[in-house]
């Protein structure tokens, strides 16, 4: 590979870039210091033809050289192919720190469903544990409720990690924005969440007949479906009743 300037003008973002948000505030400082310093690094470009050249590593600077009105940019020409320059980007994006964590999450899953990749490579690759790029990849499958908000930063990449196990997500995601609560916080909840449904499974299935005929008794008696979950060494439990809206809900409450 060689190093040459070229007018900023011959060089095109890469379609697959992983980074598709680019935070205005922080390309108006890089192109103050690039005004000051210039380009102290050079981008990384193929050659498509003589005036066409794709950014593989750079286009931040390239966006904030553009603001700071220069019209030539130092570059390394290099021969990838379509996987190096995936592979490069992806690394490029996800060490800096502002790549939200969805799109960090899109990039690794890049790697795994096109190029057949293992965790372990992933995590070997951009110097992350493997534990840390199952999770990533994992928040994909967190409803869209939830997705929504780690688009809009309402939720942290340690919030949405936290949800992973719980039953719940989405009422638990909407209570996390609306009482601001910590990722420790979220953490707890989600767990006590997870002991309870492991504790209703359990007793569930080792109700025994005297509990089952007084739920039925009781649902037919109120009219709504009614659960006892008791322990009978501790001689505690609870009992729940189901309600599908609130004109029902508000029929318990006079009952």
């Amino acid at each position: 590979h060689n190093q040459l300037n070229l007018p900023i003008e011959y060089l095109k973002p890469n379609p697959d870039q992983p980074r598709k948000y680019f935070n205005e505030e922080e390309l108006k400082e890089l192109s103050e210091t690039i005004s000051d310093k210039g380009i102290l690094q050079p981008v990384i470009v193929t050659k498509q033809n003589d005036t066409n050249y794709i950014i593989v590593a750079g286009e931040r600077r390239w966006r904030a050289a553009q603001l700071a009105q220069i019209h030539e940019l130092p570059v390394i020409i290099k021969s990838l192919t379509d996987q190096e320059i995936i592979e490069i980007s992806i690394i490029e994006n996800v060490q800096r720190s502002q790549l939200k964590p969805l799109e960090e999450s899109a990039g690794y899953s890049r790697l795994v469903h096109e190029y057949e990749y293992s965790h372990e490579k992933i995590a070997k690759l951009v110097g992350k544990s493997r534990p840390y790029i199952s999770n990533s990849l994992r928040l994909l499958s967190l409803p869209q409720e939830v997705k929504k908000f780690i688009k809009t930063g309402d939720l942290t990449s340690g919030h949405a990690r936290a949800l992973l196990n719980c039953e719940n997500p989405i009422s638990l995601s909407n209570l996390i924005v609306k009482k601001g609560l910590s990722v420790r916080q979220t953490e707890l909840l989600a767990k006590r969440n997870r002991i309870e449904i492991k504790q209703n499974q359990i007793f569930s299935v080792f109700k025994d007949p005297d509990t089952k005929e007084m739920e039925n008794n009781l649902s037919a008696h109120l009219k709504f479906k009614v659960n006892i979950i008791s322990n009978k060494k501790k001689k505690s439990g609870k009992i729940s009743i189901s309600f599908g809206n609130n004109e029902e809900f508000q029929n318990i409450c006079k009952i």
